[in-house]
């Protein structure tokens, strides 16, 4: 028989899946968990209970299916949460001064909204992805639907915004027309135009949409030339460009090249006013039949397209209508707005984020927008954008890398390249990045890979961030989101309504995967969002989560509390879901509570755990009076260690009949708990933290030091060390060093 000291000295290596339950020559297996739930792992070591989730209001209609949460983060100090519904938007922020988070309202008690064309059936895609996509610059949120043309959501002021149609400029466009099929204009410029087709070759899903025209023959013009006697009228062709005579005169020796106004070609030469490139484009505003619809002209259009005898077969169709379809995914990139569908990737042209030109005035530069076909085998869509040192492109079948062609040159037309980078297949769940890294889901939203730039190589590489631990993502993760303070964590929920967090620090080697059942029975948490608090001392998590409430289903729009801090009041502790807190006067009737009519709620009552109670006509009564109390729904926090290795005589001793003596537990800030090996049937004691000293008419005072207990559980084979705690009050895990003793023979 032998005896053992073991130590674990981190909890950071998360939840580790059953299959790793033989591995313990593994480096991460002393500091992994069977049992991690509502437990932060932080990059120092110890895992933290993480706060609790307060609730902020009902969304629009619970009714009416599954709203979808978005940030919009205009700086630090002026950030929103915006909740898009059934057709609608509304608007939650806190306010600077009280920190209090709320609904934006457009008159007391009214909260504000916009419309918008989504309906509830065009938020989410059959697997539960998100079927918005959006990015950001300033005041101005892109959204990408595949069901909708491109919108922008504008912020006017601190408490008002519009949502408008993205109208790009200049493209981008299909390939000329290379069929006998001509079209002519009615004006070359103006509003209300009609364009006339040879054939039927438009639709009433072209309304909308702009549509390109060439002259028919740029020889049909004559070019400029130098001491050319030209009368007042006459055009001229320069450049590609045309231009109009406004006087009579003998032409100069400078060549015409301007691109708006008037100028002379010379002394006492020909006054040239600038016309067209050549070419020009129309939005097409309604539909007549398939050979003729009325448009507006953006760009003026040459004069060799107008009128019937200037029909002209090169012209060609916008990339996106609602014929050819939307984009559906966005990301800015080297100061270009891009969209992607299907097989292709759109860029604007540098720093004009409407402009989609391929040419200016007939000529490519290294600014004029970009258009990227992602060459594969296989004819997977894409699902995402992301901008890192690439462009990357995650489609169904592979991800590939946008970027420039050869090094040191701008990216532009001439300098841009698609290669593929590697063949996991993406889901359409946005991915997060945490400095040089990326973290996107495969197809089946089972597995996480983890890519970044290697400069060695040339080359992305990958590794799979899910490998030790697969079962937490059980159902697959549809959405996720990164808060990267007080601790890198990725926030995910997966298909089956479950809040999963990732935390993630390359830069210290740590990975690890924690889960976090919500409280409240059948919470079923449907969209998740990140933004800064309103303290700015952290990333704040926002949740919209379903529940039964008295037997009717609400959607409830919540975001996590901070943990206690050093310095805090006990009183201060929110470690309760779907809570809410009074501060006041001492009473014993607590009211406003009506959003958890009927439900048992945990109470934390001027910084002591207090009996449960149920919520009756929207209040609770107190045993004493309280002066600030906390409400809400329990949310255990559970942890377990692997099985542990304390050696023996003989070797290992895993497999053998061991017993733990006593625990000694290092805590920090811990205000309750019980302790034992958390197996169904196996008692648990509770850690006794009140001292003689302490008065019994205040709260026990937070514990931070060791706490050695002796063990409750006799001889197994096992030898698991668990902590739970569902009193609403903090806990911190920072080591656990049982004293073992081990029998030699099994």
């Amino acid at each position: 028989m032998g005896r053992a000291s073991p130590i674990v000295t981190s909890t950071n290596a998360g939840e580790l899946s059953p299959l790793l339950a033989g591995r313990v020559d593994f480096e991460k297996y002393p500091n992994g968990a069977t049992i991690c739930e509502n437990f932060l792992l932080s990059v120092q070591g110890p895992a933290i209970r993480r706060g609790g989730t307060r609730f902020v209001h009902e969304v629009k209609n619970s009714a009416a299916g599954r709203p979808l949460l978005q940030v919009f983060e205009y700086s630090v100090t002026q950030a929103y949460q915006v909740e898009f519904g059934d057709q609608y938007v509304r608007f939650y922020t806190w306010d600077a001064v009280t920190k209090v988070r709320g609904i934006i309202e457009s008159s007391p008690g009214v909260p504000y909204e916009i419309a918008t064309p989504y309906t509830i059936a065009n938020l989410y895609n059959t697997d539960g992805t998100p079927r918005l996509q959006f990015t950001q610059s300033g005041d101005f949120l892109y959204i990408a639907s595949p069901d909708y043309q491109q919108r922008i959501l504008k912020r006017l002021t601190a408490t008002t915004f519009e949502l408008d149609l993205f109208q790009s400029k200049g493209g981008p466009w299909k390939s000329l027309n290379d069929t006998t099929t001509t079209v002519y204009a009615s004006a070359a410029t103006g509003t209300g135009i009609t364009l006339t087709a040879s054939s039927a070759i438009f639709q009433a899903g072209h309304v909308g949409s702009l549509f390109y025209l060439e002259s028919k023959n740029l020889n049909a013009i004559p070019a400029w030339e130098v001491s050319k006697a030209i009368t007042v009228g006459a055009e001229r062709r320069s450049d590609s460009k045309t231009y109009i005579a406004q006087n009579s005169a003998t032409t100069g020796t400078n060549r015409p090249v301007h691109t708006e106004g008037a100028l002379n070609d010379g002394d006492n030469g020909v006054l040239w006013l600038y016309e067209d490139p050549g070419y020009g484009w129309v939005r097409i505003t309604g539909f007549t039949s398939g050979t003729v619809v009325t448009a507006d002209v953006i760009q003026q259009l040459p004069s060799q397209v107008v009128s019937s005898g200037n029909a002209t077969t090169r012209w060609a169709y916008a990339e996106w209508s609602a014929v050819e379809g939307w984009p559906y995914a966005v990301a800015f990139f080297r100061d270009r707005l891009w969209w992607g569908r299907k097989r292709q990737a759109w860029s604007s042209v540098t720093s004009d984020y409407e402009d989609y030109s391929p040419k200016s005035f007939g000529q490519v530069t290294d600014d004029m927008a970009i258009t990227v076909n992602l060459a594969s085998g296989k004819l997977n869509d894409i699902q995402w954008l992301a901008p890192d040192r690439d462009l990357v492109a995650g489609t169904a079948g592979g991800e590939f890398a946008i970027g420039d062609l050869a090094n040191g040159d701008p990216l532009g037309p001439a300098n841009v390249r698609a290669r593929a980078m590697s063949q996991f297949g993406s889901r359409a769940v946005v991915p997060v990045k945490n400095v040089d890294a990326l973290l996107f889901f495969k197809r089946s939203g089972l597995e996480a890979r983890e890519t970044s730039y290697d400069f060695g190589s040339d080359a992305y590489k990958s590794s799979n961030a899910t490998v030790l631990a697969e079962h937490v993502t059980k159902s697959g993760v549809v959405q996720c989101v990164f808060a990267s303070e007080p601790a890198p964590i990725v926030w995910c929920i997966r298909a089956d309504g479950a809040l999963i967090g990732f935390t993630w620090n390359p830069e210290q080697s740590v990975r690890g995967w924690h889960r976090h059942p919500v409280g409240g029975g059948d919470a079923f948490v449907e969209s998740i969002s990140v933004m800064p608090a309103a303290e700015g001392d952290r990333s704040e998590v926002w949740l919209i989560v379903r529940r039964t409430v008295n037997g009717v289903v609400r959607r409830y729009v919540e975001y996590m509390e901070r943990g206690f801090r050093i310095g805090d009041p006990q009183s201060s502790q929110f470690y309760l879901d779907c809570g809410a807190t009074y501060n006041g006067s001492p009473t014993t009737t607590i009211t406003g509570l009506g959003y958890l009519e009927g439900m048992t709620v945990s109470v934390l009552s001027d910084g002591a755990p207090h009996p449960d109670r149920v919520v009756t006509s929207g209040s609770i009564t107190l045993q004493r009076p309280g002066s600030i109390v906390q409400i809400g729904l329990s949310c255990p926090a559970r942890w377990r260690s692997m099985r542990i290795e304390g050696g023996a005589n003989d070797g290992t001793s895993q497999g053998k009949t061991k017993r733990a003596h006593k625990v000694t537990w290092r805590l920090d800030n811990t205000g309750g708990g019980r302790f034992g090996v958390l197996v169904d049937g196996k008692s648990l004691d509770n850690f006794q933290f009140r001292k003689a000293s302490d008065p019994m008419d205040q709260p026990v005072p937070l514990f931070t030091g060791d706490k050695t207990v002796d063990w409750p559980n006799g001889y197994d084979t096992d030898a698991y060390y668990g902590f739970e705690i569902d009193q609403p009050v903090a806990a911190t895990i920072v080591a656990v060093m049982p004293i073992i003793t081990v029998q030699d023979g099994r």
